[in-house]
């Protein structure tokens, strides 16, 4: 059950685990699809409002933290934020921070609905159609020598759907009788799909954008085979196209996989990404693109329940010692102050006393460009990149990085007792009731932080280190903070199972 709440939400509170296993998976699937949606601008537009601030990054970061510490919609936060980094839209080079919110709730209102509603709705947000370049794209003029903006079409097919390459439906690479990988799109593909785009603007940042029928391209297009009928409106355009890259036999395993990544394991077996697969194309009742059922499938595969990853690079046919995944930074911050059950000060508003950005690498809705923090695919040198392994998260975790983490985990542990209202606090009473006890320390420290999982070989370690501290006479302030900080260092920890 534990391992099942770290990949599912933001990591579990106190007593979350033993409420999961009375109420069991299915009824808790249920009540997280039901809840309503912790939205992140109306929070956000209070939190500045309570301080006397505009709506900046620090505040729309506050209510991110916010919703993703107290938020009872656990799943569907989970889903929105990995989501995010799929569709990517960033402060850097986009909207304001306003704008940001609204996009990100768009993301929580729809993480449960299909994956079609999810596309158009990204493709119309104007925030998107900032970052990406789709406002205001015009269908070509002759006399002032311009053209389509191509931005926004060449990414919903690299990015938002196909993907680069075509692939089996298992997520192996399609190749020529050459041996070479098989593109999902050619530049005419993006060049006509620009024109289907054409004829957007938008009001505000708070609806969605609208046409502008002497902007739009009404002529005949060609897009992956697929002819749009000259006349059409930009409205008869733009489904169309949502329909041609929805159903696209590509885009269920390119998002599948992405799903996968973002949200269970960096290498899932073939088999794995199979069965998602086969989900999304159908949800058992002729749905295409369900995401219900398809995070289900995921979060519920017999892969991911047995501990089962790609087979190591002997071919042994073992189960791998590569499951799981590398935890983000965030997401590890996360799952600590949900472990700790952390407080704000401020009785009006939560503040990003975490700063995300400046001690993560990462920040929602502030990755550096379109393709994310990170590669999907990406491995670091050495044993992970020789057996042909993946790692993405690996690729933020500079030496700088992992050190303002710990440093930011030591803050955060050591600020339980804090009365500063920009700060968050939390109550350690008992784990000052235990830590003369080294065993019943332990015990709690392996429940709260673990869900009972903890290793033989670290449980023996703290136990040590607790031994060590109490022969020096440190205080018992002193032993919790150290062995707290100990336990977010280890890899059991900042390692997702």
């Amino acid at each position: 059950m534990a391992k099942f709440l770290y990949r599912a939400t933001f990591g579990p509170k106190p007593g979350e685990i033993e409420s999961l296993s009375a109420m069991g998976i299915d009824a808790w699937f249920g009540e997280q699809f039901r809840l309503a949606p912790s939205l992140h601008r109306p929070s956000a537009e209070a939190f500045a409002s309570a301080s006397g601030t505009s709506l900046g990054e620090g505040v729309r970061l506050s209510a991110w933290w916010a919703n993703t510490l107290e938020g009872k919609d656990q799943l569907r936060q989970r889903v929105a934020y990995a989501l995010s980094q799929i569709f990517v839209v960033s402060r850097s080079g986009g909207p304001d921070s306003q704008a940001l919110a609204e996009y990100y709730d768009l993301l929580v209102q729809h993480a449960f609905s299909n994956f079609r509603d999810i596309l158009k709705t990204v493709t119309l947000s104007p925030a998107m159609g900032k970052y990406l370049t789709l406002i205001g794209s015009k269908k070509a003029d002759s006399v002032k020598n311009t053209f389509p903006d191509e931005n926004y079409a060449r990414e919903v097919m690299q990015l938002f759907s196909l993907g680069l390459w075509q692939l089996h439906s298992n997520g192996m690479p399609k190749l020529d009788s050459f041996g070479n990988k098989i593109p999902t799109y050619t530049q005419e593909d993006v060049e006509e799909l620009a024109r289907v785009f054409t004829g957007w603007r938008k009001d505000t940042y708070l609806k969605p954008m609208y046409s502008v029928s002497r902007w739009h391209d009404t002529g005949e297009k060609k897009v992956l085979g697929q002819v749009f009928a000259q006349g059409q409106t930009a409205e008869q355009d733009l489904e169309q196209a949502i329909d041609l890259l929805v159903n696209h036999p590509n885009t269920p395993i390119f998002i599948s996989i992405l799903l996968i990544k973002r949200l269970t394991i960096s290498n899932p077996r073939r088999s794995y990404i199979d069965r998602v697969v086969k989900v999304f194309k159908d949800n058992g009742k002729g749905i295409w693109g369900d995401m219900e059922a398809v995070i289900k499938a995921i979060l519920l595969d017999e892969d991911v329940l047995a501990g089962k990853a790609m087979a190591d690079y002997q071919n042994t046919g073992k189960s791998s010692r590569n499951f799981g995944k590398v935890k983000e930074p965030i997401v590890a911050m996360a799952n600590l102050c949900r472990a700790l059950d952390v407080k704000s000060n401020d009785p009006e508003r939560w503040w990003d006393f975490a700063s995300s950005q400046k001690n993560y690498g990462q920040a929602p809705l502030r990755a550096p460009s379109v393709f994310n923090f990170y590669e999907p695919d990406y491995a670091p040198k050495g044993e992970i990149n020789d057996k042909l392994l993946s790692s993405p998260e690996f690729g933020i975790l500079s030496m700088d990085v992992v050190r303002r983490i710990s440093n930011r985990m030591w803050i955060c542990i050591a600020s339980s007792q804090s009365t500063n209202k920009k700060k968050w606090s939390w109550d350690r009473s008992e784990y000052e009731r235990t830590v003369s006890q080294p065993d019943e320390y332990v015990a709690l420290v392996n429940e709260r932080l673990f869900g009972g999982l903890m290793s033989s070989e670290l449980s023996l370690f703290l136990k040590g280190m607790l031994e060590g501290l109490e022969l020096n006479n440190k205080s018992a302030d002193r032993k919790i903070k150290d062995t707290l900080f100990a336990v977010q260092c280890s890899p059991e920890f900042r390692c997702q199972e």
